[in-house]
């Protein structure tokens, strides 16, 4: 038998990262089919620039949207894709996690948020076009 290798982490860390989706979604579902989920978009919100719900959920989890969507986001530092995505979170309970939201042509959007306990976090943040910015450029 050969010695374990850190090969097998990125296949674990895809896996995980599937399940916590596919549980985020699942959660989801249930808000819907119990009539708790609101259905308007973020065009017909007020002004906020980030906007946070929380649902109770035995872990921690982000749930990150972005209008418009594409943005690179950054939680802690740490690149985690282009909304939409959900990101499962390894942080203390009430710590401080930072998240950061980037858009070619818009300004970038910052929002702190406690690290939830045994929560899906929602977080949607609307982009505002930064000065001089092009339509349509990315």
């Amino acid at each position: 038998m050969s010695p374990p290798t850190s090969q097998g982490a990125p296949a674990v860390l895809r896996l995980a990262s599937a399940v916590c989706a596919v549980v985020a979604a699942g959660l989801f579902v249930l808000r819907v089919t119990q009539g708790e989920a609101r259905t308007a978009s973020l065009e017909a919100e007020d002004d906020t620039p980030v906007q946070e719900s929380r649902t109770a959920f035995q872990g921690a989890l982000l749930s990150l949207e972005s209008s418009p969507s594409g943005a690179s986001v950054r939680v802690n530092g740490v690149d985690q894709g282009e909304t939409p995505v959900t990101v499962g979170l390894d942080c203390v309970p009430g710590g401080a996690v930072r998240l950061e939201f980037t858009l070619r042509g818009f300004e970038k959007t910052t929002h702190e948020t406690p690290c939830p306990r045994d929560a899906l976090v929602t977080l949607k943040a609307r982009l505002h076009k930064a000065a001089g910015a092009r339509a349509g450029k990315r």
